[in-house]
């Protein structure tokens, strides 16, 4: 039969406030049936109509050059759903397919189910922040899935592992942003995506990451250019080079937040990954490469990394503010002319 939901029931779980729905699991052995109803239903997704109800997506101003992404700070997840599993590795490429069986190798074809801790609020704020700033509201999405069953930050079967609600909403995400580009373009020529992230690894460096898609070898040698880059558009169509935009006091990212005491990298003080306590650093990841420039198009993309400290309920708000602040700064100098 069709997939069906039973009586959805809302509870609060006490890691970091999960909220667990039920539903009925239909079995592996039905899912080319449901795959057939998720091509569908993709099919007919729209940024106004989502098919799935756990992707937050809201519309902003038809004069937006922004759109603000949230993958991983989803809390729902599905009573008796999938759980993301470790990937096999077979003749030395990792595969997530469940229905692929293989061997399980000690730290390869990792997943990671834990969610970045308050960054959809952090979306949020960031969002009414340039709002405020400029009188125009952005395009927003997020996905509401824990990431323990859904990662829109990964391709769709290491995202999803072929659980039918994971699928839709995937698909659902990751389409939304889609139609926002499209429109960006048709109304104003040009934008960028801004996904937001929060890191834990790499904690004792307590800077922001302003992932580009440029690799941390590239910026610890110095040698880097927009070929790999994620905000290709932007920079070919600048008049400054690719290391000011990255690295200037006055018209990079980094530079900017750092005017305003945030700690950041790449920026003019820490130009360099490696110059951290940890030396951590993520260049971008599947949203980065499929929604900014690299492959062609005028929206670019910047993933951008929150440690800890300014994820608190304490101080989220401060520095929720500063960050869309800096952005706005930022997009004045690169994308409103």
């Amino acid at each position: 039969g069709a997939l069906r939901l039973s009586s959805i029931s809302s509870g609060i779980n006490a890691e970091y406030g999960t909220q667990v729905h039920a539903m009925t699991m239909p079995q592996l052995s039905a899912f080319p049936f449901f795959l057939c109803l998720i091509s569908v239903l993709a099919a007919t997704t729209s940024a106004t109509s989502p098919a799935s109800p756990y992707v937050k997506i809201e519309r902003g101003d038809p004069e937006t050059n922004v759109i603000i992404s949230s993958p991983h700070g989803g809390r729902v997840k599905i009573e008796g759903g999938w759980t993301r599993q470790q990937g096999s590795l077979i003749d030395g490429k990792c595969e997530f397919d469940p229905l692929i069986e293989g061997p399980k190798v000690p730290g390869r074809c990792k997943v990671i189910t834990v969610p970045d801790h308050n960054t959809q609020e952090l979306a949020r704020i960031i969002r009414d922040t340039i709002h405020n700033r400029t009188g125009i509201q952005p395009h927003f999405v997020a996905s509401d899935l824990h990431r323990s069953q859904l990662d829109p930050n990964r391709r769709r079967m290491e995202a999803s592992q072929r659980f039918d609600v994971a699928e839709v909403a995937y698909d659902t995400f990751h389409g939304a942003i889609d139609n926002f580009s499209r429109e960006i373009e048709a109304n104003v020529g040009a934008g960028i995506v801004y996904d937001i992230h929060g890191y834990v690894k790499y904690a004792a460096d307590d800077w922001i990451m302003l992932g580009y898609n440029v690799r941390k070898e590239d910026l610890n040698s110095g040698v880097f250019d927009d070929h790999e880059s994620s905000i290709k558009s932007m920079a070919r169509r600048s008049n400054y080079t690719f290391t000011d935009i990255l690295l200037d006091p006055q018209i990079s990212l980094g530079g900017i937040m750092e005017g305003k005491g945030l700690k950041t990298c790449p920026s003019p003080s820490y130009p360099k990954p490696k110059m951290g306590i940890l030396g951590g650093y993520y260049r971008g990841g599947h949203i980065t490469r499929e929604h900014g420039s690299l492959n062609g198009g005028n929206v670019d993309c910047v993933q951008i990394e929150h440690p800890p400290t300014m994820r608190g309920v304490d101080d989220i708000g401060v520095y929720g503010v500063e960050v869309g602040n800096a952005i706005v700064d930022w997009m004045e100098i690169h994308y409103n002319n």
